[in-house]
């Protein structure tokens, strides 16, 4: 299918969903050193920027944008490769170094000097990595779900796309025919606790964005897991001990990534570090807002204020 028409059908399928549940989001192109993205915008008030996860765009986040804009202006961004962003090729890439110029190019274009961080997954490992990097830029970071580089830990689904000669085929034969259902049973088994509860809009999102950006999405995929988990360059190891940002991590009780080395992994770093503050969610998976959007809406007000 050309080009044109998966945008086209990613452009109508977003705009369906942010007119049955954000219906006042603004959303813009805009330039960062390596290309274009888009970024929706809602809200008045301090900014904060929310950076999605690794198979997923800004979308991800419509459902909670309303909730968070009632005291702030909040920007979710598409990552490099997802939603509706130019595609990218993520083979061989600096994925640490990557993030920090991208977002160092995306706060500039936005002209903030600063903000506040909400990340996801892959979104929480870029924004751990900025402000590592880029401490004066981040006032606060708030990661809701758990991200790669504390442990080499990672779901069977996504350690089968790393395997070095079939793994290419494998994904493509996955994300080859993505559909409404599929993909809620999919969100089911990696992404959320309760996919019965997920609007027909944001799935159908998830789909066109499948079918734009599959290639993206299993280069992303690939760089960042291999067979054994996740790579090792991506592991922060001692670097999460220095991490002087305030820092909220909110995990679901059911997140799938999440095994018992993984929670004894964050209890160390918690325990070593006073600017790491570990909250569980009850009853919610890896997108712990879309399970239960209150309780982690109480917890990052609470932290933002």
């Amino acid at each position: 299918m050309a080009s044109d028409e998966l945008d086209r059908q990613l452009l109508e399928a977003q705009a369906t969903l942010l007119a049955r549940v954000a219906p006042d989001t603004t959303v813009r192109r805009v330039r960062w050193m390596e290309g274009e993205t888009q970024v929706f915008e809602l809200g008045d008030g301090p900014p904060l920027l929310l950076v999605h996860g690794g198979g997923d765009g800004a979308y991800e986040w419509v459902p909670f944008m309303p909730l968070l804009a009632r005291r702030h202006r909040v920007l979710a961004v598409d990552r490099p490769g997802h939603g509706l962003a130019d595609p990218f090729d993520y083979e061989d890439v600096d994925l640490l170094r990557h993030a920090v110029v991208f977002l160092d190019g995306i706060l500039d274009t936005l002209e903030l000097p600063t903000v506040d961080l909400v990340a996801n997954s892959m979104g929480g490992l870029w924004s751990v990595a900025f402000a590592l990097d880029r401490p004066s830029r981040v006032r606060r970071l708030a990661i809701a779900g758990h991200p790669p580089g504390v442990t080499r830990h990672a779901p069977m689904p996504l350690r089968a796309l790393g395997l070095p000669i079939v793994g290419k085929s494998i994904g493509r034969v996955m994300l080859g025919n993505p559909s409404r259902e599929g993909n809620r049973k999919f969100w089911g088994q990696v992404l959320v606790a309760h996919p019965e509860r997920l609007a027909d809009e944001l799935l159908d999102v998830d789909v066109a964005h499948m079918r734009r950006n599959r290639d993206s999405t299993l280069g992303l995929v690939r760089r960042a897991v291999g067979p054994r988990g996740v790579r090792r360059d991506l592991l922060l190891g001692e670097r999460w001990h220095a991490l002087n940002v305030p820092t909220l991590f909110l995990h679901g009780e059911r997140d799938a990534f999440m095994s018992p080395p993984v929670a004894d992994a964050w209890q160390a770093i918690s325990a070593s570090n006073p600017n790491v503050r570990i909250v569980a969610v009850h009853d919610a998976g890896h997108l712990p807002w879309l399970d239960a959007p209150d309780a982690v809406l109480d917890e990052v007000e609470r932290f933002l204020a």
